[in-house]
């Protein structure tokens, strides 16, 4: 087993023998990671494992803010990964900044895995209170199998329209942001036709679905064609928004590319 591997298994004994075998911490495997972003992947397993790995890592000289292959950082990715705080806490106690987004602009606190963590990581960046105006989410509500099974039919519906009206629109698309916006990408490029005439992707993961079916609430992400500038996105934004709210979804958004709508689910 290579540091890489132990790392993200949360084999602390491992690393540490990696580490006094003078391993490089800043090393990176072939998809861009390095021991300490496979340590954050690793919070999915056992975010209490993780942060020893972790810890180890950074105490060996790990630069806390590396970013990967996509531009994440292992504060981002153990926010994405982790289903309770731990990691999260000792990445950012490190002097990790928990206002980052990932390369295809989505912020850390909106893509964070449980609620819980995405409010530590908002409190630790000082984040601002709605804007005057903005709805305020419904209380979260655990959804029964026959409810998701009507939402996702419901759900599927608008993402055809959104694939007619020139969108890639999936749904269940990877585990992360990243493999979603992937495999958007695959998509748009098996087109007839190509990329031309693209509105832009909107999607959501597998991660997504889940914390929709456990809070009935589902963050949509999206992209705006051809650039992801920020009059693209906040154009792309609004269609998908639109095209849930005449499909009767409650949504709430703030109008902005970097912000994910979040769909209810529980009306």
């Amino acid at each position: 087993m290579d540091v890489f591997e132990a790392a993200q298994h949360g084999d602390v004994a491992a690393v540490r023998a990696a580490l006094d075998a003078g391993c490089d911490v800043t090393a990176v495997d072939a998809y861009g990671w390095s021991p300490l972003h496979r340590a954050a992947m690793g919070a999915e397993a056992d975010p209490a494992r993780a942060a020893a790995v972790l810890a180890a890592l950074l105490d060996a000289g790990a630069p806390v803010e590396q970013p990967g292959g996509d531009g994440r950082t292992a504060l981002y990715l153990a926010a994405e990964f982790s289903q309770s705080p731990e990691a999260v806490e000792l990445l950012i106690a490190r002097g990790a900044d928990p206002d980052v987004t990932d390369g295809h602009g989505n912020h850390i606190t909106v893509n964070a895995w449980v609620p819980e963590v995405a409010a530590l990581l908002a409190a630790a960046a000082g984040a601002a209170p709605p804007a005057p105006g903005e709805a305020e989410p419904v209380p979260e509500r655990r959804l029964s199998r026959a409810e998701w099974r009507a939402a996702e039919k419901r759900i599927g519906a608008v993402l055809d329209g959104l694939e007619a009206a020139g969108f890639v629109a999936l749904a269940d698309a990877g585990t992360t942001q990243s493999d979603g916006f992937d495999d958007c990408s695959e998509a748009a490029g098996e087109r007839a036709g190509g990329p031309d005439g693209l509105v832009g992707f909107c999607y959501y993961t597998r991660q997504d679905a889940a914390r929709a079916r456990r809070t009935g609430h589902l963050l949509l992400a999206f992209w705006g064609a051809p650039d992801g500038s920020p009059r693209t996105m906040e154009r792309a934004g609004g269609l998908v928004v639109g095209a849930f709210r005449e499909a009767g979804f409650r949504v709430h958004w703030n109008g902005t590319g970097d912000s994910r709508p979040s769909v209810d689910l529980t009306g």
